[in-house]
């Protein structure tokens, strides 16, 4: 049995610090929801280089709301995945 690689695809996973219900809103704002252009550095080739990518999953958790002080969410993670 052989193994034939058909296709790699990059995922780059973007994670917050814990945030503010308006501080998540501005950061989810500024990624589109079609596909975009991102230039990242690869560790294995110690280059930069540029995908075509869209918006994948999104995971968000709230540690809790306080009253006179709002919601707050623990670490968020966004995915960004190679067309």
């Amino acid at each position: 049995m052989h193994l034939n690689y058909i296709a790699t695809k990059y995922k780059i996973t973007l994670k917050t610090t814990p945030a503010l219900q308006a501080q998540l809103t501005e950061f989810y704002s500024h990624i589109p929801r079609r596909a975009i252009s991102v230039k990242f550095f690869n560790p294995y080739t110690g280059n930069y280089q540029t995908i075509s990518c869209y918006r994948g999953d999104r995971k968000v958790s709230m540690l809790g709301d306080w009253s006179g002080f709002g919601k707050i969410y623990d670490e968020s993670e966004l995915s960004l995945i190679e067309l």
